[in-house]
């Protein structure tokens, strides 16, 4: 693809007032904010290529979708908002290419930051119909445009894809355990019958509330980073296996997400503290 007739990334803004769907406990709800800024990353892509409707790809051939491999909140203060605040939010995509897609998303509330968010997502398609682990990299020809690129990103994928810098063990980690969590189809799976990025956050999450217990409660996320493989069936486990470090004040933990065959689906570190 050419570069032709896009001298600025797209942007897009929004403004919502918080209520109690966009709440938790301890402020905005994380889990609500990753749906949202999926759909705004889908969005963008959507008004680039012209198109609305769900899928890319020739009429008749199986769908393409947007498939997250990397997302990334920094700056986390999502503890600082409250009901009826009023929750601004930029989107730019910042790359687009015939095989990735980098959006970045920066949330405030009262000129102060609540979060900056980092997504990208690949092209991707299933080789079987209805069989989610044969979903494979595709490429998007000859529709829209290549946007020009955000901090040098490279147009292919790094040769060190496979690898997460975030997950580095600290000097204090310690295994907390493993805790199998069985997806819902009607709340984890989205409308392509994938499991949903955001379910594999929320599956971390879970497992902090089980091996943390109350005390889990009272943090508030500073950073998360994700790096996701592969997909499930409806019906497959996951296997959340977490390792933390840190004190009562602050809770460091990655987690490694695997189905109960030992494949692994997802890497996710997160920095939480107190309130």
């Amino acid at each position: 693809m050419r570069l032709e007739g896009v001298d600025t990334p797209l942007t897009d803004a929004c403004r919502h007032v918080l209520g109690m769907p966009h709440l938790c406990p301890s402020g905005l709800s994380e889990n609500w904010l990753w749906k949202e800024l999926g759909h705004r990353h889908w969005g963008l892509i959507a008004t680039v290529f012209g198109r609305a409707e769900a899928g890319f790809g020739p009429a008749g051939e199986p769908p393409v979708y947007a498939a997250f491999r990397r997302i990334s909140l920094q700056g986390g203060d999502l503890g600082s908002v409250r009901e009826n605040d009023a929750l601004e939010v930029r989107s730019t995509v910042t790359y687009l290419s015939e095989t990735r897609v980098v959006s970045r998303h920066v949330a405030a509330c009262r000129d102060r930051l609540v979060a900056d968010v980092e997504m990208t997502s690949v092209f991707v398609r299933r080789q079987a119909e209805g069989v989610n682990r044969s979903i494979a990299r595709v490429r998007v020809e000859g529709r829209g445009h290549i946007m020009p690129a955000f901090g040098g990103m490279p147009v292919q994928p790094s040769s060190t894809d496979h690898v997460f810098s975030g997950a580095v063990a600290a000097p204090d980690e310690r295994e907390l355990g493993t805790l199998v969590v069985e997806p819902c189809p009607h709340l984890d799976f989205n409308g392509a019958g994938l499991l949903y990025f955001s379910s594999f956050v929320a599956a971390v999450d879970r497992a902090e509330w089980c091996f943390l217990g109350k005390r889990s409660g009272n943090y508030a996320t500073r950073v998360r980073r994700a790096l996701f493989h592969a997909n499930v069936e409806m019906g497959d486990g996951l296997l959340v296996r977490m390792l933390a470090s840190g004190d009562e004040a602050s809770c460091c933990h990655r987690a490694l997400l695997s189905t109960e065959d030992d494949k692994l689906l997802a890497e996710i570190v997160t920095r939480r503290t107190t309130l």
